[in-house]
């Protein structure tokens, strides 16, 4: 059961990072790949949220499957980080290469971090 959650999260994920990626290069960054870096970071931000959250127990194991590893584990990606930065580099924008990089690596990190400290805000309690 949980090889089919993983299945059906992955392909919502992959969709929407599609359309994502699509509509931020269409109408609001069209010489910068801020569709990718938006989703990078959203996606570090939830899957460091939701991994808190099911390692102290609080959500259903099948959950996990369908959401972080299927469905986030789609909507992030490396391979559109390469793929962007290897684009700017041939054409020509070495500048937005390295901004690419350091902001899709930085940015994701410091939502991560936001996101284990928002789950633990929200769901330790001491005592």
């Amino acid at each position: 059961m949980h090889l089919i959650l993983i299945a059906i999260g992955g392909a919502l994920g992959a969709l929407l990072r599609y359309l994502f990626s699509l509509i931020f290069s269409k109408f609001l960054c069209t010489s910068f790949p801020c569709g990718t870096l938006f989703v990078n970071v959203v996606g570090s931000f939830l899957i460091t949220f939701f991994m808190f959250v099911f390692n102290i127990g609080t959500i259903d194991p099948m959950f996990r499957y369908f959401f972080v590893i299927g469905f986030l584990g789609s909507f992030t990606t490396l391979s559109s980080i390469t793929y962007d930065t290897l684009s700017l580099i041939r054409e020509g924008n070495f500048f937005y290469a390295i901004i690419n990089l350091s902001s899709n690596f930085l940015i994701s990190l410091v939502a991560g971090i936001f996101g284990f400290f928002v789950a633990r805000l929200l769901f330790f309690r001491e005592g």
